[in-house]
């Protein structure tokens, strides 16, 4: 009973250090340590809740105003994007550029999608989708074919599929020649999406149809050119 006796001291003085360190560490009645990180983690919460929410107030005025006023806004997102330690305030600025309809704008998702950390391209890419601007083509056409990382090319691929636009076509079949399947997939999809025709996976099949429908661009430009 005597070697007992200790062992269970030390089991109850772990479980009381675990305490404080487990689910209820939070309540901070074991450690002073755990109320300061609490304390902390709040402040960093609220700190990065106000952030984003004068962000979204500068870009609501601005929007409303004049061209000057939104480019100004622009930039500010823009410096941010290149210089912020804070990825979540990145991301937030990037997802609030094409609320601008100004030339900064498309300046900053040019430099977001160039940005060494995927994710901060990948919010890039979601931005692109809601800008009306053949940029956002040229953009992901771009990404489809440089970029290292094989998730930015998925999503760049799978956001050509929303513009109705014939250039879109044609930066899809650059996804069609890609060596990773699923990007090939990917494209098949989108392809299916802004075409409008049925040609299911087969990679074959619609470089056929690409190839097809550019003959037939060309062949209207010569006999347009004739007349």
């Amino acid at each position: 009973m005597s070697r007992c006796r200790p062992i269970a001291v030390i089991v109850c003085c772990l479980a009381l250090i675990g305490c404080a360190e487990g689910p209820f560490w939070k309540a901070g009645h074991y450690s002073p340590w755990a109320q300061e990180k609490w304390s902390a983690e709040e402040q960093q919460a609220d700190t990065l809740f106000e952030r984003k929410r004068q962000l979204s107030e500068l870009v609501a005025q601005a929007k409303n105003s004049s061209a000057d006023a939104q480019n100004q806004a622009a930039n500010q997102l823009k410096n941010i994007i290149h210089r912020d330690p804070v990825l979540l305030v990145k991301l937030h600025a990037i997802s609030l550029l094409p609320d601008l309809p100004a030339t900064a704008s498309i300046e900053a998702l040019h430099l977001a999608s160039r940005d060494p950390d995927s994710r901060v391209r990948i919010a890039a890419i979601e931005s692109w989708k809601r800008v009306n601007s053949s940029a956002s083509v040229s953009q992901l056409q771009e990404m489809i074919g440089s970029d290292t990382d094989v998730d930015v090319r998925l999503q760049a691929t799978r956001a050509l599929g929303t513009f109705n636009d014939p250039s879109a076509v044609s930066a899809l079949s650059l996804a069609l020649t890609d060596n990773n399947p699923a990007i090939q997939l990917r494209a098949t999809e989108s392809l299916e999406k802004v075409t409008g025709e049925k040609l299911g996976a087969d990679v074959a099949a619609w470089q056929t149809y690409i190839g097809n429908a550019n003959r037939q661009s060309i062949a209207s430009r010569d006999t347009t050119t004739i007349r």
